[in-house]
């Protein structure tokens, strides 16, 4: 289901190329998504708003020590194990599937649905999370996304995903 998508070509309109890490890295964003003017987590490189605020797109670099391989299914758990400790509730078992060839490197993509209680009612929504190999760090794009999930929201946030680029040398 979701997993499939993320391998197929996105067409959704382009506000243009984000880079990151001193223009290392790039994502494609949709015009309609805003740089968030929220406080949020100080490590986000990128932090963009879905349309309405209906969601939010964050980007983060994780450091590998020198001569250590990253662990992706390690990193997916420690970052599922932070949702549950700030008192997300999983709404049901985390979808994880690896992709050996993801712009090149391997990467680990996550489903995790979690639910939370806000001013007496629950609210429901789900974390897709992209943990990508790129050697020297981790790259850990994370969209947070309502429950039901609109298709248009969708579509975008799997259009940011498959967008992820890393600069050729030489280029």
């Amino acid at each position: 289901m979701v997993f499939l998508l993320l391998l197929t070509p996105g067409a959704a309109l382009q506000a243009g190329k984000l880079s990151f890490s001193e223009g290392r890295f790039s994502v494609e964003m949709p015009a309609e998504w805003k740089k968030s003017s929220a406080k949020g987590d100080p490590s986000a490189l990128l932090k963009y708003d879905a349309p309405g605020g209906s969601g939010s797109f964050c980007i983060y670099q994780l450091p590998v020590l020198k001569g250590r391989k990253a662990d992706l299914e390690g990193t997916l758990t420690v970052r599922v194990g932070a949702f549950e400790k700030a008192g997300l509730k999983l709404g049901a078992k985390v979808q994880s599937q690896k992709q050996d060839n993801f712009d090149g490197k391997s990467a680990i993509f996550g489903v995790v649905p979690v639910e939370t209680t806000a001013q007496g009612e629950v609210v429901r929504f789900t974390y897709y999370l992209v943990l990508i190999d790129a050697k020297d760090s981790v790259i850990v794009m994370q969209a947070t996304l309502p429950r039901p999930l609109p298709p248009e929201l969708q579509k975008d946030a799997l259009s940011i995903i498959q967008s992820f680029r890393e600069k050729s040398l030489g280029s």
